[in-house]
């Protein structure tokens, strides 16, 4: 279970901006970032999922209170913030799925990473423009 965001324009056009200034290696700069940044994204993800509160034998401690995240950096601009399969059931309360026994559309996954975006451009500009100063 993942969800994909991206940059706004205005975004985008900054870090467009910066990359033509910085010139060759601006991807790898950029890539380094981004790899780097799923602990963050995690960050913000983790205090959206709200525990159910249920106790019974064998109910292991709730997501938000565990080590549930995976991440995946294959693609070479961008990162995924994932679940270990043990937690694939937050699909049910971040998308809406089976309602009836779930509170649906929380959004928890797109709602954290658009939190945590902002600062993740901000790293990637400020990583562009002191490399590029010390040229």
């Amino acid at each position: 279970m993942s969800a994909e965001l991206g940059l706004d324009l205005e975004d985008f056009a900054k870090v467009e901006a910066a990359v033509k200034e910085y010139g060759a290696g601006a991807e790898k700069a950029i890539a380094d970032i981004l790899h780097d940044s799923g602990e963050s994204i995690y960050r913000e993800i983790n205090p959206l999922i709200h525990p159910s509160g249920r106790k019974f034998k064998g109910h292991g401690s709730s997501a938000a209170a565990s080590a549930w995240p995976r991440y995946d950096t294959n693609d070479p601009l961008s990162v995924t913030v994932a679940t270990r399969s043990k937690f694939h059931y937050l699909y049910f309360p971040d998308d809406g799925s089976n309602t009836d026994h779930h509170q649906g559309m929380q959004q928890f996954f797109k709602r954290g990473g658009e939190a945590a975006a902002p600062r993740i451009v901000d790293r990637c500009l400020d990583a562009l423009v002191s490399e590029w100063k010390e040229r």
